[in-house]
């Protein structure tokens, strides 16, 4: 449980940090987790994550408001193949493209849902 906690919680701080404008962000967290925070003009994130994905033992959840990295998407695969609970909520435009990560995820078996209700910039 501990593990996918940090996983969610690197990916959500991950994905603020990509955006602009900086957000703060207040987390309330169990007393043992860890967050480790990349900041990556040098793809320094997408190492951590992979690191992050190969270490999962039991679960990860993601939650990406735009996500399309094919390497992360063949990782999570991996690591679903490998028995981990995999699941994933990601933007509504995944909805409108031709080819997306969702389609990718959900035609391997991963669990994928799209949030239509929330959108960057309210678009």
């Amino acid at each position: 449980m501990k593990k996918y906690i940090s996983l969610a919680v690197f990916l959500f701080l991950a994905l603020l940090i990509a955006l602009q404008p900086a957000y703060a962000v207040d987390l309330t967290l169990p007393k043992d987790t860890s967050v480790k925070v990349y900041f990556s003009p040098k793809r320094g994130c997408t190492k951590a994550i992979f690191s992050e994905i190969k270490q999962a033992k039991s679960e990860i959840l993601v939650q990406a408001y735009s996500f399309a990295s094919a390497p992360i998407g063949k990782s999570l695969v991996s690591a679903h193949k490998k028995g981990v609970k995999v699941q994933a909520i990601l933007d509504k435009r995944q909805r409108s493209e031709k080819y997306t990560s969702a389609k990718f995820l959900t035609n391997t078996g991963i669990p994928t849902f799209i949030d239509i209700k929330h959108t960057f910039g309210g678009h």
